[in-house]
């Protein structure tokens, strides 16, 4: 007995100055991680989360940026304005109508690109057309909205020349008409867009299991069948994220703003989207409304986040 006390009385010491040497080498690990971290953070919250909390603030104050020191709070006025505004409702209504077409081009075009290439069996081949499919993505967007300006100039461009002759001169007036403005916007963010969710398209159907097909095709089931019952039940989780972060144009202005230009909306003002309303109301007109500019993009921020929001009830089965 006697000696197994020095025994255990040494064992403790032991596991004591273990303990301590752990918390002192876990000690310079953390210091290490928080240098690490700490650039990072200190970016997230100085580009990020300041300005989601200013744009907070000044969404509900009379922030007139060229009167000096003119920031009262006005509570929801900036909200009651909006309801008689009769402008931004015809830009919100132009968004939701881009937003709509957007939704469903980004989704289709994506969905059918990524399903052929997923058809291809050589892998070099097949690597070629995914970096063709993602190079729209990566094009400037300046360069890829005055190509496509070009492209559809109603005089001289390319798909002008092309419909006039196949269709005649009457049908390329349809480039300059105030209700093609929408459309084409869509279209053209739609094709930009569009490479990014091929590849996530693309590592979802790549991760099916091809047992799958094979059994379902010795039932008999057809290429169509096994789409419809293989492959877009198991994609749902991944056009859920498609989804939601198509819910995020609804805000666009970069579109309009380098398609136009600063000045000019479109025809008859069909290119002014919410967000470009925005923008003219914050830097463009009178004394630059900077907290009813806020308040704009506050509720195109909220209507974004009830989009998502519809889009998860819909596809919460997909989640799982």
């Amino acid at each position: 007995m006697a000696e197994s006390r020095p025994r255990a009385a040494g064992s403790a010491v032991a596991w004591w100055r273990a303990f301590r040497q752990v918390r002192h080498e876990a000690r310079g690990e953390s210091l290490a991680g928080l240098l690490f971290v700490g650039p990072a953070v200190l970016l997230f919250l100085t580009f990020n989360a300041y300005p989601i909390v200013r744009g907070l603030v000044i969404a509900f104050s009379d922030y007139r940026y060229l009167v000096p020191d003119h920031a009262p709070f006005n509570a929801v006025d900036n909200w009651y304005e909006m309801v008689r505004d009769r402008v931004f409702w015809q830009s919100f209504g132009r968004s939701l109508q881009y937003t709509a077409i957007y939704f469903v081009l980004n989704f289709v075009l994506a969905f059918f690109v990524a399903v052929l290439i997923s058809q291809i069996g050589q892998a070099r081949e097949a690597g070629v057309y995914r970096v063709m499919a993602y190079l729209p993505v990566i094009l400037p967007a300046a360069i890829a909205l005055l190509v496509w300006r070009q492209f559809l100039n109603p005089e001289f461009g390319y798909i002008a020349v092309l419909l006039k002759g196949l269709f005649g001169s009457e049908v390329a007036k349809v480039l300059r008409d105030a209700r093609a403005v929408v459309p084409t916007l869509a279209v053209i963010a739609a094709w930009k867009a569009m490479g990014s969710n091929v590849l996530l398209l693309l590592v979802g159907l790549y991760s099916i299991n091809s047992e799958l097909y094979e059994a379902a095709a010795i039932d008999g089931a057809g290429w169509w069948r096994r789409l419809m019952h293989i492959t877009i039940p198991l994609l749902l989780p991944t056009f859920t994220v498609i989804f939601v972060l198509a819910a995020g144009v609804l805000g666009e202005a970069e579109a309009s703003l380098i398609y136009y230009g600063l000045t000019d909306a479109g025809p008859e003002g069909a290119g002014r989207l919410v967000g470009r309303y925005a923008y003219e109301v914050a830097f463009l007109q009178g004394d630059l409304r900077w907290g009813y500019a806020a308040a704009i993009n506050l509720t195109v921020g909220l209507t974004s986040m009830a989009i998502s929001g519809l889009v998860f009830r819909a596809l919460r089965s997909g989640r799982m």
